[in-house]
């Protein structure tokens, strides 16, 4: 009985292809694809908050001060602060890119409740920053 070398290789070389190399190659793409999402979603991050940065600052150096200079006791009410926050919210979600919106709405859930909160962080550290 004579062997097949060339069929038996061919087969072994199918089986090792099959079992070995194309599992690989899948894990491979699927870390390729996690960590292309990882760095997408830090500059998502980094977008939003050089955003609220600017949003922030701009508000704070024109309607902030304006309305607290034509209060009687120089300071906001809270009729006054709802506004400025929806404001702030409004100018910031339409500063933020579509791919950058998505990728924080996936990640956060509430991109409103996020954005919120977010403003807040940014103006809380820009009155620290002026002190």
């Amino acid at each position: 009985m004579q062997i097949d070398w060339n069929g038996l290789i061919i087969a072994l070389a199918g089986l090792l292809f099959s079992a070995v190399i194309i599992p690989l190659v899948k894990a491979a793409f699927a870390w390729l694809k996690g960590r292309t999402r990882c760095e997408m979603l830090s500059f998502a991050l980094y977008e939003a908050e050089k955003a609220a940065d600017t949003v922030v600052a701009s508000l704070q150096q024109t309607v902030v001060q304006g309305l607290k200079e034509k209060s009687a006791d120089g300071k906001l009410t809270a009729d006054d602060a709802r506004e400025i926050a929806d404001l702030a919210l409004e100018r910031f979600l339409s500063t933020l890119s579509a791919q950058t919106l998505a990728l924080l709405e996936d990640s956060a859930g509430d991109i409103i409740e996020y954005a919120s909160s977010l403003l807040e962080a940014r103006l809380l550290k820009l009155k620290e920053g002026n002190q």
